[in-house]
């Protein structure tokens, strides 16, 4: 409540202190598309939101808020998304999405999404495209939606270039990064790139588990930090006025280090026993991906186009680690050593083809996938712990076709997608196989209509594909907590969800969207955990024996007070339904959750500007048997542009009235119940410096398609 007190008070100030001031004309909004679909504009003042018919696109660089923040900061403030306890991105309450750069999969954000988006200024984002109902056009994965990030606005002849850096701390980070793009004619490049360091001190955890016959308790200091890295460039070279050539080239690394020290005490009937551990380990990951796209014309029909694409990615991820175990309880040995190495590759073939019948916007293509995954993991002692090497083939092939209209003033997107997916598991040690061989056919509509130049509603349902990854089918079994192992299922199978949609949007001075939704899908692939009494050890992985649906009210609201001050409100109110089987016990995990994100921003003279926001959590699902607690949050900050807004400061201060957080994750297993508390640093405070130079003039031509591997959940 103290914290509410604050911010209301900052909020009157900077209200009982502004000037009035008229209202700013309505930005005029013209669709260049190649159909008669428009966009509605859903700010009255500086288009904040536009509303298109499969989502929306949020204008970063219209947020005032964008230069004091990261991008993962700023996407509490976006609708459908909001940010959990662990700093993960949720769309419509799930962790299933797919995130685009461009328009364009990338594996920074495949393999190491929170970090990337961490060190990512806000003010080097033009756009975020919140795709909710995708097209056909799209691979049939990411349950939730797609949400692609737009760095730069069209280039034009000549250059342009930013430079940024970031520090935070108590927890130490730090970020820098870079944007460039170059227009000489008919050659145009444009490249971003960047890096991160985290050296986050000592914190701890508590682990209390109780079963009928024993009970657990562990404290646990731990402490880690990593570097990272990333690098994209993009060249475009127009042969003729109807040959278009892009290639795109793009690399990224990790690497983290992280120290466990854990004092166990164990209890079985009533008689105690105590033991330490000592875990060390060491994860790296290095990537590399490629494409090349084709694009021709055609001097009869400027709205025909042709593209024929090819993608190239690999990426390797390690982990090793080792476990000192003093006192030795449930085990033979005093040492644990382990190692699981990654190998991740695939390559992608596509052709596209749009073209304009009448009034109609056509697009369809055929996509073919071939990905390689392996994993060659051991542990010693080897008769203790399991090795083997562990090959997942996999290939899909799709066809996709999709058309757009207007018909009696109601605008159309209806489409057909068929994937075929043949995958083949391989266990060297035991010369096993899995085959998986499969069919699917994913339907998608969206529906929309515009009166009165600020009412819209929109209607739709889409089927999308889960098809589990590495992480979740390696059967590597990590043991470096004695008591704890966990595992993936190279048994699982893919997961099809059905989602219904609706939405209204209002757009004159006040601009309000609301979202309602209702998804469910069977056999789902989540996490379950299960006790070994005879071992005492707890086990999870994943299993495809569960159902969940969602119930969801998504909104967004935007009210500019008067011209210098505006006031925001993004959230969602969900009912979650979960259920499974674990050992043949029936569990239920049904919740209702909500989510609040308040924000107030404040333009003073001389480019000055302050903000602030207050967020409140709800309990959470996280999976089967598992929930995390809720939590409030809170932010202020002071930004100050200078040299006609080329270079901009800002400092900020997260959580100012509270030193630690208490992330509490209960599990209840039936015959066991686990209580998870982590006390990790809550406040901190921040500086940002972003510098802005050059200029263009002609536009850089990019293909209109581009291949998007949206098929592969991790």
């Amino acid at each position: 409540m103290k914290t509410i007190y604050i911010l209301t008070i900052f909020v009157c100030m900077l209200f009982t202190n502004s000037l009035s001031a008229q209202e700013v004309k309505k930005d005029s909004v013209s669709d260049k598309q190649e159909t008669s679909i428009k966009e509605v504009v859903i700010n009255r003042r500086k288009p904040l939101i536009k509303n298109k018919i499969d989502g929306l696109v949020y204008s970063v660089q219209a947020d005032p808020e964008s230069q004091s923040k990261n991008l993962i900061e700023i996407m509490k403030k976006l609708p459908y998304l909001s940010v959990d306890s662990n700093d993960n991105v949720l769309f419509k309450g799930n962790t299933n999405f797919k995130i685009l750069m461009n328009g364009k999969e990338t594996q920074l954000l495949n393999n190491n999404a929170k970090d990337v988006l961490k060190s990512i200024p806000a003010n080097t984002i033009q756009n975020i495209e919140i795709i909710t109902n995708p097209s056909s056009k799209y691979d049939a994965e990411g349950v939730s939606g797609i949400i692609n990030i737009i760095t730069a606005k069209k280039m034009k002849d000549g250059y342009n270039a930013s430079v940024n850096f970031g520090s935070k701390f108590p927890k130490q980070e730090q970020n820098a990064g870079f944007s460039l793009n170059i227009q000489q004619k008919k050659l145009g490049i444009s490249a971003y790139g960047g890096g991160f360091l985290r050296n986050n001190p000592e914190t701890d955890y508590e682990n209390y588990q109780q079963t009928d016959f024993n009970s657990l308790r562990q404290n646990v200091n731990t402490s880690n930090k990593g570097n990272g890295g990333y690098f994209n460039a993009n060249v475009s070279y127009e042969i003729d006025s109807l040959q278009l050539l892009n290639v795109q080239l793009g690399s990224n690394f990790s690497k983290n280090k992280s120290k466990d020290f854990l004092h166990s005490y164990f209890y079985q009937q009533n008689i105690p026993a105590a033991n330490n551990s000592f875990n060390n380990s060491d994860s790296k990951g290095i990537g590399f991906e490629a494409s090349a796209n084709y694009q021709i014309g055609f001097k009869n029909d400027k709205s025909q186009l042709l593209t024929f694409s090819y993608k190239f990615n690999n990426y390797n991820y390690d982990i090793s680690s080792v476990t000192d175990i003093e006192d030795v309880i449930n085990t033979s040995s005093n040492r644990i050593d382990q190692d699981n190495n990654n190998k991740n590759s695939e390559q992608t073939f596509q052709i596209d083809f749009v073209k304009n019948i009448k009034k109609v916007y056509l697009e369809t293509g055929l996509k073919t996938i071939v990905r390689k995954n392996s994993s060659n993991y051991s542990a010693v002692p080897e008769s203790l712990y399991n090795s083997d090497e562990f090959m997942n083939r996999q290939n899909i092939y799709g066809a996709y076709i999709s058309a757009k209209f207007s018909l009696l003033k109601w605008n159309f997107q209806a489409g057909l997608r068929l994937e075929g997916t043949i995958t083949k598991v391989d266990f060297t040690s035991t010369d096993t196989e899995v085959d998986q061989n499969y069919f699917n056919l994913i339907p998608n509509i969206s529906i929309s209509k515009t009166w009165k130049e600020y009412h819209s509603v929109n209607f739709g349902f889409s089927q999308r594909i889960k098809r589990p990854g590495i992480i979740r089918l390696n059967p590597f079994v990590d043991k470096s907590n004695p008591y704890f192992e966990t595992s993936g299922n190279p048994y699982l199978k893919s997961v099809v969800n059905n989602d219904i949609m609706a939405g209204y949007s209002y757009n004159k001075k006040i601009n309000l969207n609301l979202g309602l939704s209702y998804s469910f899908a069977d056999k789902v692939d989540l996490k379950v955990s299960s006790y070994d009494a005879a071992a005492n050890i707890t086990r999870t992985t994943y299993e495809n024996s569960n159902k969940a649906s969602r119930l969801g009210l998504d909104y967004n609201f935007n009210y500019p007070i008067t011209q210098k001050l505006n006031f925001s409100i993004n959230g969602n109110a969900a009912l979650f339904f979960i259920s499974g089987k674990v050992n043949d016990i029936d569990i239920k995990n049904d919740l209702f959750t909500y989510y609040v994100y308040l924000s107030a921003n404040y333009q003073f003279e001389n480019n000055w500007r302050a903000g602030s926001n207050l967020e409140f959590n709800s309990k959470m699902p996280a999976g089967l048997q598992k929930t995390t607690n809720a939590f409030t949050g809170s932010s202020f900050n002071v930004s100050k542009s200078i040299l006609d807004n080329q270079l901009s400061f800002s400092v900020y201060i997260n959580n100012p009235f509270n030193t630690f957080r208490k992330a509490v994750t209960e599990t209840d297993g039936g015959a066991f119940y686990q209580n998870n508390y982590v006390r990790d640093y809550y406040r901190s405070f921040g500086l940002n410096i972003n510098y802005k130079f050059g200029k263009l003039k002609e536009e850089i031509k990019n293909p209109t398609r581009k291949i998007n591997n949206t098929d592969l959940a991790n």
